[in-house]
């Protein structure tokens, strides 16, 4: 299970502080009308003024604080006529503003739906295509690039060329890298990349660091300590791997999972493992 605390994408877009506003006060309205009864009806419209009152405040302080910004931008900022100007012009344009990035906020919802339907029918090239668009518009999200890599990685398996196989390899590589950057607790990424670095691009070193690393989050993952295994005897650390065998058979709760332990225990003990 991953721990990470990678932000979900935002349902709505920032700056929705009228909604808020409302919530708040609406539910202490009801609190206090069950409370107090039929009374709380003469005050009901102080609180709607009131609520008004603050979401009015705050839309004049960001206008204040954009036109501020624009005109510092521009060179202006001591300059009171150009901020008043930049102001009214802030003001006529926010509702399409809000509009606007609503709409962009539904087109990456469409875009990361339609990336996983296509994952899930295995067309990974228009998997990879929709995730592009997803990225475009959330770039410091782990999971569309996550996705993305996925499915690179497979495409990778159905490359006419060498040379084709290794390009979507190494976009892969990036995608993965690039996931863990903006969150370093991600561990899907975190044992994909391992999975290619094992596999794919002979990286032993780097990889057993980034499994010791993915263990330290998801201690009881007993995939990751098979491949740690595999890694260790690479080095020729066997006793490290017998203690990584040793822990999935304690841990393990698939009989398939503490048979092979068993076995591959017995072999690298007898000296045996072939790689």
């Amino acid at each position: 299970m991953n721990n990470s605390t990678q932000p979900s994408i935002p349902s709505r877009p920032p700056g929705s502080f009228i909604s808020s506003i409302f919530a708040i006060v609406g539910g202490n309205f009801l609190c206090m009308q069950r409370r107090f009864g039929s009374g709380m009806q003469r005050v009901a419209p102080v609180l709607c003024l009131f609520s008004l009152l603050l979401a009015s405040c705050k839309l004049i302080q960001t206008r204040n604080e954009l036109a501020n910004r624009m005109g510092a931008e521009e060179g202006q900022a001591g300059n009171r006529e150009r901020i008043s100007e930049l102001k009214s012009d802030i003001r006529r344009a926010e509702s399409q503003v809000e509009k606007t990035i609503e709409s962009v906020r539904e087109k990456g919802t469409y875009w990361r739906l339609l990336g996983l339907k296509y994952m899930d029918y295995g067309m990974w090239g228009e998997a990879a295509a929709a995730f592009d668009e997803v990225v475009k518009i959330y770039p410091e999200h782990a999971f569309p690039l996550y996705n993305r890599a996925l499915s690179l990685g497979q495409l990778s398996l159905s490359a006419d060329t060498q040379e084709q196989r290794m390009a979507y390899l190494l976009r892969a590589e990036q995608g993965y890298r690039r996931a863990i950057s903006i969150d370093p607790r991600f561990t899907p990424a975190m044992y994909a990349l391992a999975v290619l670095l094992v596999f794919e691009f002979d990286n032993m070193l780097e990889a057993r660091n980034l499994l010791e690393n993915y263990l330290e989050i998801e201690r009881s993952d007993i995939n990751a300590r098979f491949l740690l295994a595999q890694v260790h005897i690479e080095f020729g650390d066997d006793k490290e791997a017998l203690s990584l065998y040793g822990e999935i058979r304690e841990i393990a709760k698939n009989e398939d999972d503490i048979n092979k332990a068993d076995e591959l225990y017995r072999l690298v003990e007898r000296g045996d493992y072939e790689l």
